[in-house]
């Protein structure tokens, strides 16, 4: 993470980055992440899809790889999150973190537990690289060629 660490948070220098995302982000999805944030928000699904057809001609530069992730936000809208030509991904989860500070009981009945923050940033090669840190101190994170962010309900 370049922006927010335990030493520092700067909202500013991130928001200023996401600013320089607008030739590579869909309008609603650079929309969203100029005005809202997945903070609180729970993610109830990550769907890992590898599209590779052995009857296919490999011809595209693009990876057959997509991630993709439904989360209920804090205002009870369901958004599908949506990373595509994938080429990195890594999820860190150990449920024996997810614990109460005073006892130290894990909790197993929060799951992965809610998003805490993330970065978006574009690489010096073209590509973004999104990590994501919920509070269960899961750690998520995904190189793509495109990413987007789509409404698709109320709960």
């Amino acid at each position: 993470m370049n922006y927010f660490t335990e030493e520092k948070h700067d909202l500013e220098g991130y928001m200023d980055n996401l600013r320089t995302l607008t030739k590579v982000l869909d309008i609603d999805t650079h929309s969203f992440l100029l005005n809202n944030s997945f903070h609180d928000s729970r993610i109830s699904e990550i769907i890992l899809v590898n599209n590779y057809n052995p009857e296919a001609p490999d011809e595209s530069q693009e990876s057959i790889v997509s991630i993709s992730s439904v989360a209920k936000h804090w205002d009870n809208n369901i958004y599908q999150l949506l990373w595509t030509d994938v080429t990195i991904y890594s999820v860190d989860f150990d449920i024996s973190r997810n614990k109460l500070f005073e006892s130290q009981k894990i909790l197993f009945n929060r799951g992965l537990d809610e998003w805490s923050h993330d970065e978006l940033t574009l690489l010096d090669n073209g590509r973004l690289r999104h990590e994501i840190y919920l509070f269960s101190q899961t750690t998520i994170i995904i190189e793509c060629g495109n990413f987007s962010i789509k409404r698709i309900g109320l709960s």
